[in-house]
């Protein structure tokens, strides 16, 4: 174990590779058990919405946790509160697969994403403690491109699981991939805030703390902005199967098929992002880049389906460009928000999360309260493309007076 006090520029692939495996898990704590959904139902003799509560709790404790882990992380450091979710994380999704009734499963999945939530918050805090601003967009961008493997491969291995061995099987399964995180973090993770930086852990210091972030005009406008980029994912995620089922006949595997293929399409758009980064290009160009391809193709789907142009070709070509431009958008934009978070990186990456699930939810909500229909995932990804520029934007004109690699020094005296 080591004790980094000042970035040095750069980690480890190795590294980079645990910290996605630990991002991961929630994404495949949550896409894994999806196609076991019904026989859960039948198991337990309840409705498919009861079911679904499974789903909500889960995203509802992962809003939660990373609230939670934001103070733990400034008062123990990094590695302990990472060590103790993922023993969480453990325990939850082993009482998931020993659930007895529906209630058990509940409480197991809450205790599951609590769990999950610190793989989500502790590795954006140790690569902002390691790295300046361009080597954290790289790996950053690194860590989406080793996290979309999930949504591509969880459904598979779900669906193998839910043949072999139940639903059940699907929660061992996700017990013993944070047990491996578990044991390789336990080798591997390094501290990486010195112990003259931690700050007390008491309901006083935790609220100034929260105050405090979000008094960073430049952080929150990033913020918000990575919030309308999720809001847009979670929109595809959620009603691109409707879309291309419904309104094309599309088939459930031909689907799948294609959901994959859009997450190829965003790795790929993420190794570009690293490609014009060492080219010299700034993480905020790449950003406005990405934005604006996405806003771009947003924009253009919305026009085909409202002149009945919307062949199957062209809504998935546009779409798969509005989701590749993602892979631009992702590792430098969450590099920006984090170095403009200042020194407290842990409370930064639990208010950057909490926020980006919140506006994520209110765009799901307004997007469900129009008629449904094709028209309607585009031009929520138009707007908020639209919206996340603007945000942008106007963050780089309050950081305007300060050179982007300093704006983490200036953040750290100001918050002293």
């Amino acid at each position: 174990m080591t004790d980094a006090t000042t970035r040095q520029g750069t980690v480890g692939m190795a590294l980079v590779v645990l910290l996605a495996l630990l991002t991961a898990l929630d994404a495949m704590a949550i896409d894994m058990y999806l196609p076991g959904m019904p026989m859960i139902g039948q198991d337990f003799g309840v409705s498919a919405g009861s079911v679904q509560q499974t789903l909500s709790v889960f995203l509802a404790g992962l809003a939660l946790g990373q609230c939670l882990y934001g103070p733990l992380l400034e008062r123990f450091g990094r590695r302990m509160p990472l060590l103790v979710g993922l023993v969480v994380f453990v325990a939850g999704s082993v009482g998931a697969a020993l659930a007895p009734t529906l209630e058990w499963l509940l409480v197991a999945r809450f205790a599951q994403a609590i769990g999950a939530a610190a793989g989500l918050v502790a590795p954006r805090a140790i690569v902002a403690d390691l790295c300046d601003v361009k080597s954290s967009a790289r790996i950053f961008s690194l860590l989406m491109q080793v996290m979309m493997v999930a949504p591509v491969l969880a459904p598979m291995m779900g669906g193998f699981m839910l043949e072999h061995g139940g639903w059940r099987g699907i929660f061992w399964v996700l017990a013993a991939c944070g047990g491996i995180g578990l044991l390789w973090s336990l080798t591997a993770i390094p501290e990486s805030l010195a112990p003259e930086r931690r700050t007390p852990l008491n309901p006083g210091s935790v609220m100034r703390g929260y105050l405090a972030q979000s008094r960073r005009r430049v952080f929150m406008a990033y913020t918000l902005a990575g919030g309308f980029v999720l809001g847009s994912l979670f929109t595809y995620i959620s009603a691109s199967a409707f879309v291309f089922t419904e309104h094309f006949g599309m088939t459930p595997t031909r689907f799948s098929y294609l959901f994959a293929a859009n997450s190829v399409g965003l790795i790929l758009g993420g190794t570009l992002a690293n490609k014009l980064a060492a080219g010299g290009m700034t993480p905020a160009r790449v950003t406005f880049i990405g934005l604006g391809l996405h806003a771009l193709a947003g924009a253009l789907l919305f026009l085909a389906v409202m002149t009945d142009m919307d062949t199957l070709a062209v809504y998935g070509t546009l779409l798969g460009v509005a989701i590749g431009a993602f892979g631009l958008v992702f590792g430098n934009l969450t590099a920006l928000t984090m170095n403009a978070g200042g020194a407290r990186a842990g409370v930064a990456s639990a208010l950057m999360g909490t926020l980006h699930y919140l506006v994520a939810a209110a765009v799901g909500y307004l997007a469900s309260l129009v008629v449904q229909g094709p028209h309607v995932m585009p031009l929520v990804l138009a707007l908020c493309g639209l919206a996340a520029i603007a945000l942008c934007r106007l963050a780089g004109n309050l950081a305007a007076p300060e050179p982007e690699g300093d704006l983490r020094a200036a953040a750290s005296g100001s918050a002293e």
